[in-house]
Order: C-alpha cells, then sequence, then structure tokens
C-alpha cells in the first residue's frame, strides 16, 4: 500500500499569510511517498531511512495523542518553545495515524526527493501521505476539506502558530491561493524562467523564525504591502516585467521583516544583477547564513550564469515543476 504527497513553493505571501493576509503558493513535483507494511508486531514502525527506525506500540496511540495535545497548549500558554512540542520527529506521523480506529500493526516507510528544513513542506507532505494511507488501512475515507484540515491540525505540532498554506498545497496540488483558512484553486500556470535554489537549511525551525517575526512585527502595518503583492500576483503571471518588479518588492519586504540571510540577500542582489528577481519561499531565517529555499525568476535568459552564480555560493538549482494532484494514493 503506497502514497504520495508533493512538496510545495509558496510564490507570495509567506510570513504574511499568518496575519490574514492572502498566499500563493505552488505543488511541486518533488514529493515524500509513503508505504505501510502489516505485521503482527502489535507496534507501529517508522521508517524514514536516516537513522534507527523509531517503534512505538499501537495500543498507546491514542494516550501519544493526549500528551502532544497537552504538549501544544502548554506552547499556546507560552509554557513550551514549539521545538519542544515534540521529543522526536517521527511522532509527528505517529500523531497524524492516532486519529483513526482499527489501524493495524506494521511498518509504514517514507521516501522523500524533498529536502527538509528548506520551506518545501516536507512535514505537511509527510502527513498528507501518512493520512492517504491510514484512510485505506482504517476505512475511514476523507473528503479533500477534511484531509486538508487534518493535515493542517497535526502539522500545528511542528510548526506552532503556522498558516494552512503547507497543507493547501500538498492536499489539493497545483497552484492555489490561501486566506484565513480558505483555499481558492487558481486556472493559471506559471510560465518559463522559474528556478528553485536550495541555499541549506536554515538553524531556526519554521515555527522558531514565525514567532520571532510575530514577536517584532505581529502587530505590524506591512502585512498590508504583502497583501498587495499577493492580490497582484496572478494577473502579472504573463507580464515578464510587472513580475520582476513585484517579486523584488516581495524581497525587499522579507528583508524588512529580517528573515533573509545576508549571504542569501548578497545572492539575490547577484540575481537581480542578471536581469532576474529572486526571494525566499518559506519562513526565511532570523539569524545563521541558510535560508532555505529561494525562488528565482529569470525569464530572459542568462541561465548558464545563474548556474554560475549558484556555484559561487554552493547552492543547489532546479526547475520547477508543478504537481497538479496532490496527495494521493498509488
Amino acid at each position: 500500500m503506497n502514497a504520495i504527497a508533493p512538496g510545495k513553493v509558496i510564490l507570495s505571501g509567506e510570513h504574511s499569510v499568518v496575519y490574514g493576509a492572502p498566499a500563493i503558493a505552488m505543488a511541486v513535483s518533488e514529493s515524500i511517498q509513503a508505504r505501510f507494511s502489516p505485521d503482527n508486531s502489535h507496534s507501529i514502525m517508522i521508517d524514514s531511512g536516516e537513522g534507527e527506525p523509531f517503534v512505538y506500540p499501537l495500543a498507546r496511540l491514542p494516550e501519544l495523542q493526549q500528551h502532544l495535545n497537552q504538549r501544544y497548549s502548554d506552547f499556546e500558554a507560552g509554557h513550551l518553545p514549539v521545538d519542544k512540542i515534540m521529543d522526536e520527529p517521527q511522532t509527528l506521523l505517529l500523531y497524524a495515524l492516532s486519529h483513526f480506529d482499527n489501524l493495524p500493526a506494521g511498518t509504514l516507510t517514507t521516501e522523500s526527493t524533498l529536502p527538509t528544513g528548506a520551506g518545501m513542506g516536507s512535514s505537511a507532505a509527510a502527513i498528507a501521505a501518512t493520512l492517504v494511507l491510514a484512510e485505506q488501512l482504517s476505512g475511514q475515507p476523507l473528503s479533500l476539506q477534511e484531509r486538508f484540515s487534518q493535515v493542517r491540525y497535526c502539522e500545528r505540532l511542528q510548526h506552532g502558530r503556522g498558516s494552512a498554506i503547507d497543507a493547501a498545497a500538498v492536499t489539493h496540488g497545483g497552484l492555489i491561493q490561501v486566506q484565513n483558512a480558505e483555499v481558492t484553486r487558481l486556472e493559471c500556470h506559471l510560465g518559463a524562467g522559474w528556478y528553485r535554489i536550495n541555499s541549506g537549511r536554515p538553524v531556526v525551525s519554521t515555527g522558531e523564525c514565525v514567532a520571532a517575526v510575530r514577536e517584532t512585527h505581529g502587530s505590524s502595518a506591512i502585512w498590508s504591502k504583502f497583501a498587495d503583492i499577493t492580490q497582484a500576483f496572478p494577473e502579472a503571471l504573463n507580464q515578464p516585467e510587472r513580475l520582476t518588479t513585484l517579486l523584488r518588492a516581495n524581497h525587499q519586504l522579507l528583508q524588512q521583516i529580517g528573515v533573509v540571510p545576508a549571504p542569501v540577500a548578497d545572492f539575490i542582489s547577484r540575481v537581480e544583477q542578471l536581469g532576474g528577481a529572486a526571494k525566499i519561499s518559506g519562513a526565511g531565517a532570523n539569524r545563521g547564513e541558510q535560508g532555505g529555499l529561494i525562488l528565482v525568476y529569470l525569464p530572459d535568459g542568462a541561465l548558464a550564469d545563474l548556474h554560475t552564480l549558484c556555484n559561487q555560493y554552493n547552492y543547489q538549482i532546479s526547475a520547477l515543476t508543478e504537481d497538479r494532484e496532490g496527495a494521493r494514493s498509488i
């Protein structure tokens, strides 16, 4: 039994979506695949291919769910930092499984082509693929809306007071707009000239970065400026000059809220000198030198120069490819 869920890139609206502004994201071909093999062990084994597999008694899943719900309540009350809600990262998938009855014992194996901690929704994708499997194993199918809501609910353990953008993109697929948990599928597509650059995993988690921004800019009027850019984005998709201007303005706003590390800002400046535009796509980082995913728009060639620039910074580059299906069984 197998399932797959895509990753995502945020085109516009990261951070501001937390404050009610719209955000636009696209599901991408990089993904997480999950496979479940039933056995007679009376336990669930999580095997991500990294480190030792994590084993947990099947009968104790309700107890784990209650424990993690209490830990999240402690976080909301200010008694626990977001990165201390879970003791082990594998418990996120166990928590997703804990919401289903009649699950068999067995091994859940995940394989990923998504870089972790790079702003591509790896946590949401892992949860979504796990939920698709659990739906089949338990005989409790979810609607698309229910699956989206459940991914978001589970993901809060990882990111704290995050947004719905990751959950929406990995469950719905395609190009979507999210505002206040309302998801709209956009019937338009990116043109040529889009690339994703991995600047390296930030030293802070998404939850930590979101919390830091909330502390310094939570009541700021800057979020309306982000909203203006996002609202103009769909119509600008077939207007390269307008799109370049919007992306550059978005980058400037992200710098103002302090989530663009200095080396990443320098790289983006070099991209602009090539005639393109670039911005952090995801939470970025409020400290350290790595900022996770960088979205680059370079519609007028200069691709060889972009590759040279990435080599100079030791950044990985890939073209963007859309996934239009979202989380599903395979």
